[in-house]
């Protein structure tokens, strides 16, 4: 009797392993799939979840390049009609002098000074330097009469944007500017010659006050895209509730099944176990279908062919 209910027993369990294992190995590699990042290497497999992120993060780090390229384009555009007007403005009025002014009449010139020094952006300035890197008109008064060739040491890239210029042609570029408060920021200078005059002018300015409006975008973006994780974790807490939730009511009618498929087969191990020991009266109402109803009727058989026997071999006594 032992050691049939231990068959039984065991049959029950190898019944519910052997049909809720494969269930739970898909749902964990659904689980997976939805949620888990993996990272081997070259070899690399990313979850939904990673994907939505990492898809997110990139359409943002790809709005935020190509918007701040375009707006720091069009600020350079901007740097360099600026410098082109100015010098168009200073050509215009150096015709009125009958000859070459010198230095000193063109610095005190108040009008010359209004037109060689004018705003760029929101902090960038126009400057007017000559042939030989001497400063003539500057919004600090200090560079005022400076020879530029001292800055070729300093700033490297400020200097071969001049250097450039000098040659005979416009020319722009970049060069980091260092702050007060110690901080390095990118400028855009550009530098147009005035027509007959030996005199270049130059504006420049921070390149980030143009694209200023493309960080506003970004941090937007990010707003956004914080609202959506919070959304998108709470659908996923969802799913994994509703998942969890399903893999109880499947363990549950597993469990069920399979004890509705195992209880005929104990009751049937009882009876036979009860006919070895003699007990030839054993009722055998096990209720079933299929090979269980065999088994029930053979096992019947069985009783019947034995209690005949015995009778014969009593009555032969």
């Amino acid at each position: 009797m032992a050691t049939e209910n231990k068959t039984t027993s065991g049959l029950l369990f190898r019944l519910i392993v052997g049909i809720f294992v494969p269930i739970l190995a898909a749902f964990f590699i659904l689980g997976c799939i939805l949620f888990l990042n993996i990272n081997f290497g070259a070899f690399q497999i990313s979850s939904v979840r990673g994907l939505w992120s990492n898809s997110m993060s990139e359409l943002g780090a790809a709005s935020l390049k190509e918007s701040t390229s375009s707006l720091n384009k069009l600020g350079e555009d901007i740097i360099r009609q600026k410098a082109e007007d100015v010098a168009k403005q200073l050509e215009i009025y150096l015709r009125s002098y009958k000859k070459k002014p010198s230095f000193e009449a063109l610095r005190y010139d108040p009008v010359m000074k209004e037109l060689a020094v004018q705003k760029v952006g929101q902090t960038g300035y126009t400057a007017v330097h000559d042939t030989a890197a001497i400063n003539y008109f500057h919004s600090n008064p200090k560079i005022v009469g400076t020879d530029l060739h001292e800055l070729a040491a300093k700033l490297p890239k400020f200097w071969t944007i001049l250097e450039g210029a000098f040659k005979g042609q416009a020319f722009g570029g970049y060069y980091n500017w260092k702050d007060p408060d110690g901080s390095i920021r990118p400028k855009y200078m550009y530098v147009a010659p005035v027509k007959d005059a030996g005199l270049f002018v130059a504006a420049t300015t921070y390149i980030d006050e143009f694209s200023k409006p493309a960080q506003a975008i970004m941090t937007k973006m990010d707003i956004m895209q914080k609202t959506y994780a919070q959304q998108y974790n709470k659908r996923f807490g969802i799913i994994v509730m509703i998942l969890a939730a399903v893999l109880i009511i499947l363990l549950t009618v597993i469990y069920l099944y399979s004890s509705s498929v195992i209880s005929p087969i104990r009751k049937l191990s009882d009876i036979a176990d009860k006919i070895s020991m003699g007990d030839l009266k054993a009722t055998i109402d096990v209720q079933g279908k299929g090979e269980i109803a065999v088994l029930a009727e053979s096992i019947e058989r069985m009783q019947t062919s034995v209690r005949a026997a015995i009778e014969r071999l009593q009555k032969r006594r």
